[in-house]
């Protein structure tokens, strides 16, 4: 019970390590909420900060998220504590206790957790990210990437505790998504952000207005500080 325990708060801690964060201030000196989709990942890495520097914040994510199931795993634990142990980091990822419970969407951990949970679900993930991708839909790609993963672990004859667990990842995602960092602008009318957010990942249809904003925001905060 406390090695299943320690696993689980040893994803935690780990998932908890904001590496977005970290790399935006290291090599720009900038709060990457403040920037891009305000996200703290490697999507924002790659719009706001530097797109060399997107493969190794990713795989550090992914890391994040298979580390504490894949502890797990070796050490012969359940599937119930490789499921909370993926829960943890994710959860640590997204609402993270050093950033003011600010955070990602926990999309790396949880593709590194799908790797110990349920490849095949990781599989089925990737294929239709990938579609996403060159549908240029890359937020609905994903979305539908995370709804997948129950229904292919459940496909693929997983246990149940991993098919909620898959379930339950996907929810987590989702809810980030509507939640965000920060509520939404006072000139926007609340539900059709959150549909958006849904939908679109962003509070607004148009991508390229979404992510100029944190800019203008940036500049906008210099400006009354300089004043």
């Amino acid at each position: 019970m406390l090695a299943a325990a320690a696993v689980i708060v040893f994803a935690y801690v780990l998932g908890s390590i904001p590496v977005a964060f970290l790399v935006a201030r290291a090599t720009k000196g900038v709060d990457i909420r403040a920037y891009g989709s305000g996200n703290v990942g490697a999507s924002n890495i790659w719009q706001s900060v530097s797109k060399a520097l997107v493969v190794p914040v990713g795989l550090a994510q992914i890391g994040q998220g298979l580390a504490g199931p894949g502890v797990a795993a070796l050490l012969d634990m359940d599937e119930g504590v490789q499921v909370a142990a993926a829960v943890a980091a994710v959860l640590a990822n997204d609402w993270n206790p050093w950033l003011g419970f600010t955070g990602g969407r926990g999309v790396g951990a949880t593709i590194g957790a799908l790797i110990i949970l349920s490849p095949p679900a990781l599989f089925a993930f990737i294929i239709i990210s990938l579609a996403g991708v060159a549908l240029r839909a890359i937020p609905q790609g994903v979305g539908l990437a995370l709804l997948s993963a129950p229904i292919v672990a459940a496909v693929a004859a997983a246990h149940v505790i991993v098919i909620l667990g898959c379930a339950l990842l996907a929810v987590i995602a989702l809810v980030k998504r509507v939640l965000a960092n920060e509520a939404p602008a006072p000139d926007l009318e609340r539900p059709a952000v959150y549909v958006n957010r849904l939908i679109y990942d962003r509070d607004i249809r148009d991508r390229d207005a979404w992510v100029r904003r944190g800019v203008r925001r940036t500049e906008d905060d210099r400006a009354a500080r300089a004043g």
